[in-house]
């Protein structure tokens, strides 16, 4: 291991000072313009709260710049693409991990079935150009062309500055000045690294990672010219120099810096995911799989991490604070899981559902979006609150619901036709995709506008009412101390509720409805879990086809790949 020093030791007390520095409290977020939707609401309006279901109307697709309301949650909706020009397969806002929205909400960037990624106007919806530096000059070599799995990210102040990688990870940190398609080289790794990264030639986070919310901290899994892992490593680009790396040979799915910049998450199917210090002097465990989750900012500036579990009981949807969990050595194979605050539980009376979620919200610490798709009936025909839609929660025990918007995506497309909303930084604007009840993919943008006093404010950390997972001790309530449960039996535990009997779990779920789940049920929700995991590990395939098509030296490639891949 190769440490570095990082100095970035703060105390609890000063995590809202330290966020609050960084601009991620902002309160003027309310005098932007919500574009297309800004003579819409009425003076107070709110989003309504609520765990609720209600009947969808039919809803025909809406033209590209037209705002319409949103039938059922009374939310400004407005189809920010048409997939035909420039592509004719899809073009959607790209990740829920990754920020569709530039500082300002003035412009955002949309992915296409060509590979290319493209640049509209956020407010007026108009279509302006290519993303590329090959687009302004053709000679450009392909080394700083923006394609595929370039892994855009906006710069966190400037809303005209994009960075990026060389397609599927190089050597090199790029900046791209989207009004004129010109390029800068952000951060050169080469010959700073440590002697085992000496055969480096993809430095990613394999496509949905983020720097830290300042955009001053950058986590990268380091890969030879066969995508073989060497190590990690973090760099910090406001000093440009690596501030620790460690050497590993196990490739994780994907990886991130959190959003503080306290911490480096490795997610790994098979050794879990994994918090590592920034000079990889510690880990955490937060997870002994990986699964759809994000990085996002608590109230107070807290490092949280947000997911789901399919292996537990109910699967919960939960989050960890990663800076309160308890941390071992780096070179350490096994941990206790660190304490999680369950959400809200996913197995209702039957039912299941397929989540991404979005932690980009900075300046609303606190909060994170979630979309839905996919969603499996209960026992009874009915279908949970949750059913394919766009939500907005808040990080905290029993927290409160905002939906936003229905999906309206039918199955029967590929990959890129799931529901993956982001949020703007701001909480104003959500961009999510969708085939618009057509199967296939025919898949365009959607936005979500509104207003920033629409949600409530922020949050205050309150302790969990129950913790679940691995061998973590019960945490404290306010009322005394959790049901006494034997370290290492993953029991689940709720204040007061919750038991145990046998091979069946009975628990107490968000409702208050009893929900009984056989070990049969489990095993085949498991199952579903894998499968759900194992469909997204095809990315690579589909998107290095989508690059090699973006460049027309290659194209020729393009034939070469299945089309039916799927990530």
């Amino acid at each position: 291991m190769t440490a570095h020093y990082f100095g970035f030791s703060f105390s609890r007390a000063l995590l809202g000072v330290f966020a609050a520095s960084l601009g991620l409290f902002s309160a003027n977020a309310g005098a932007q313009s919500l574009g297309k939707c800004s003579s819409f609401y009425s003076a107070g309006f709110a989003v309504a709260q609520g765990q609720v279901n209600p009947a969808m109307p039919a809803l025909a697709k809406p033209a590209r710049g037209v705002a319409v309301k949103e039938p059922n949650f009374n939310t400004c909706l407005v189809r920010g693409t048409d997939h035909t020009a420039p592509s004719t397969q899809f073009a959607r806002n790209d990740y829920s991990r990754r920020q569709a929205f530039n500082a300002n909400n003035t412009y955002f960037i949309v992915y296409t079935g060509g590979g290319w990624w493209h640049l509209y106007d956020a407010n007026t919806m108009q279509y302006l150009r290519q993303l590329s530096p090959k687009v302004a000059n053709s000679n450009v070599s392909n080394e700083f062309h923006l394609a595929a799995d370039a892994e855009p990210q906006w710069h966190p102040t400037d809303p005209n500055i994009l960075y990026y990688l060389p397609t599927n990870g190089g050597t090199k940190l790029l900046k791209l000045d989207v009004r004129t398609n010109t390029h800068s080289i952000a951060a050169d790794f080469a010959g700073k690294l440590p002697s085992w990264a000496s055969t480096a030639r993809h430095i990613w986070t394999k496509s949905e990672g983020s720097p830290s919310a300042d955009g001053r901290y950058w986590g990268f899994q380091v890969e030879n010219s066969n995508f073989g892992l060497l190590g990690y490593m973090v760099w910090d680009l406001q000093n440009n120099k690596l501030v620790g790396s460690v050497q590993n040979s196990s490739r994780p799915d994907h990886s991130s810096m959190s959003a503080a910049g306290r911490w480096y998450v490795t997610s790994s199917d098979s050794n879990g995911t994994w918090a590592w210090a920034p000079d990889f002097s510690k880990k955490k465990l937060l997870l002994h799989k990986s699964e759809h989750s994000d990085l996002a900012l608590g109230p107070n500036g807290e490092d949280y991490y947000v997911s789901i579990d399919f292996q537990s009981n109910n699967g919960d949807v939960f989050f960890i604070n990663i800076d309160s969990c308890p941390s071992v050595a780096p070179t350490a194979t096994t941990a206790t899981e660190c304490p999680r605050t369950v959400l809200f539980p996913t197995y209702v009376n039957g039912s299941s559902s397929s989540f991404h979620f979005s932690g980009k919200g900075m300046k609303k610490p606190g909060w994170a979006v979630a979309s839905t798709y996919g969603t499996k009936a209960s026992r009874d025909g009915t279908y949970p609150w949750f059913s394919n839609k766009v939500f907005a929660f808040e990080l905290k025990a029993s927290p409160r619901v905002y939906p936003l918007a229905y999906t309206r995506r039918v199955s029967g497309g590929t990959y890129w036709s799931e529901p993956q909303a982001s949020v703007s930084r701001d909480f104003t604007r959500v961009a999510f995709n969708s085939n618009w009840s057509a199967a296939g993919d025919n898949i365009d943008d959607y936005i979500i506008h509104i207003p920033s006093t629409a949600l409530p404010g922020g949050t205050t950390t309150t302790k969990p009412s129950h913790v679940t997972g691995g061998n973590s001790q019960p945490m404290q309530t306010s009322s005394g101390p959790a049901s006494a449960v034997a370290q290492g039996s993953g029991v689940r535990v709720i204040g007061g509720g919750g038991s145990t009997s046998g091979g069946t779990t009975s628990t107490q779920g968000g409702s208050g409805n009893t929900s009984w789940v056989s070990p049969g049920e489990r095993l085949l929700r498991r199952g579903a879990a894998a499968m759900r995991r194992a469909s997204r590990s095809l990315v690579a395939s589909r998107r290095l086809r989508a690059a090699l098509f973006a460049v027309p030296s290659v194209a020729w490639w393009h034939s070469a790949f299945d089309e039916d891949d799927k990530r």
